[in-house]
């Protein structure tokens, strides 16, 4: 669930799952929240070759994508989201001193 905890992580696919009707379910981990991280994730997914349509369902953080040819393969996807991520170097500093001191935010 996208929450300001997941500002110490990277947004990272963690799992995508080939539907029945061909759509591919992409389960996306370390949105820190439901607006612009949600919109920029779906964007970047929208980018990829051949996609036509992506939906989120916010439980458990899985974009629906749909495209009209072959899927994008997960490292495709990987990458358009890390391109997303709005100042990377601030998340990096962020883990990393939670890293040091120990701390996780609840």
């Amino acid at each position: 669930m996208p929450g300001l905890r997941n500002i110490f992580e990277r947004p990272e696919v963690a799992s995508v799952r080939r539907r029945d009707d061909g759509a591919l379910e992409v389960r996306v981990t370390g949105l820190a929240c439901n607006s612009i991280c949600v919109r920029r994730t779906d964007a970047a997914l929208r980018s990829l070759p051949n996609v036509t349509d992506v939906e989120f369902t916010a439980d458990p953080d899985v974009f629906v994508v749909t495209s009209d040819g072959p899927p994008p393969d997960r490292s495709a996807m990987a990458r358009a989201i890390h391109a997303m991520v709005v100042a990377p170097w601030v998340r990096r500093l962020l883990a990393a001193l939670a890293e040091r001191f120990g701390r996780r935010p609840r």
